[in-house]
């Protein structure tokens, strides 16, 4: 310990204004950094069980479907790809007017790479250890984070709800072109 004791006695003046420069970087880059607010919403994604297999199964093979039973790991990854989908971000991006918000100058060489690349950075999605989905949103103004959160939330529901209705749409003409041939 003496000797680095001595290390650092004989290096002070070098130390020290090492310490001092730092100090003075962080206090102004500390008042460049615009500040930001956070707003999250967490989803619990549920089952695609169906009601009527669930109420009424035959419990072949002995598995159960319960209706109250949150989504596993496969659903919470559907929510997410749902999310990471181009039809979400281009809402989004519309919505709220993002390119101007993000103060990007849409006659630049790369506008709409500006503007993904914004939104990706401010706007983020993870799965949960709890198999929940989180999304999370970062912005200067609190209110706006917030309703970009919920807005997304209230997106995902919509556009999952759409493409459920599509499957059971195509399945139900499939069960009706089987039913007029019979």
């Amino acid at each position: 310990s003496f000797s680095i004791m001595a290390i650092i006695f004989r290096w002070r003046k070098l130390l020290s204004f090492i310490t001092l420069l730092a100090v003075i970087s962080s206090v102004i880059a500390s008042f460049i950094i615009k500040e930001k607010y956070k707003s999250s919403v967490i989803l619990f994604p549920g089952t695609t069980n169906s009601l009527t297999n669930a109420l009424f199964a035959n419990n072949k093979g002995g598995q159960q479907n319960d209706v109250m039973e949150f989504g596993q790991e496969e659903h919470a990854e559907q929510l997410l790809q749902i999310l990471h989908s181009d039809i979400i971000r281009d809402k989004v991006i519309e919505k709220f007017d993002l390119m101007s918000h993000y103060e990007i100058d849409a006659e630049s060489k790369y506008p709409k790479t500006e503007l993904y690349e914004e939104y990706e950075s401010n706007i983020s999605f993870r799965r949960t250890e709890f198999m929940a989905v989180e999304i999370e949103v970062l912005d200067r103004d609190p209110e706006k984070a917030a309703e970009i959160a919920n807005f997304i939330a209230q997106l995902l529901n919509e556009t999952k709800t759409s493409i459920q209705k599509e499957r059971a749409v195509e399945a139900f003409r499939i069960v009706e072109k089987a039913y007029q041939d019979k």
